[in-house]
């Protein structure tokens, strides 16, 4: 009995292991999805494509949702909290000025959006 318990407990740490992982790169899909719907969302707002630029900034509330979960979740990164609220806040506000055709104001949102991004990256990013 003891056999098996020390032989089960010896593969604990190996699932956590291949758990933290997948996490992790659950983590950089993530991120590489909102850098990429990010470039997109800039170049919509460019191109003046209302439902394209609306989609994109929809599609980031959800992501920065996702973040702002994830780092509420891991406790110890209020500033990474309060960066992934903001970003899913600015995605909010260049939905309203798109829709309204002030692309001045969705580009104003879209640059403090990605400003946001790399603050946050400065902090939290991994090597």
């Amino acid at each position: 009995m003891h056999k098996k318990l020390i032989i089960a407990l010896a593969f604990v740490p190996a699932l956590i292991g291949i758990v933290h992982a997948a996490d992790a790169d659950l983590d950089m899909d993530l991120m590489q999805t909102i850098e990429d719907t990010n470039k997109s969302l800039s170049s919509n707002i460019a191109l003046q494509n209302i439902p394209a630029s609306t989609a994109d900034a929809r599609e980031l509330q959800t992501l920065f949702a996702q973040v702002e979960a994830h780092f509420a979740a891991k406790g110890d990164a209020a500033d990474a909290v309060d960066l992934s609220r903001k970003s899913k806040d600015l995605a909010g506000a260049i939905i309203k000025s798109v829709g309204s055709k002030d692309f001045g104001a969705a580009t104003d949102a879209a640059t403090d959006l990605s400003r946001a991004c790399r603050t946050c990256h400065t902090f939290y990013k991994k090597s």
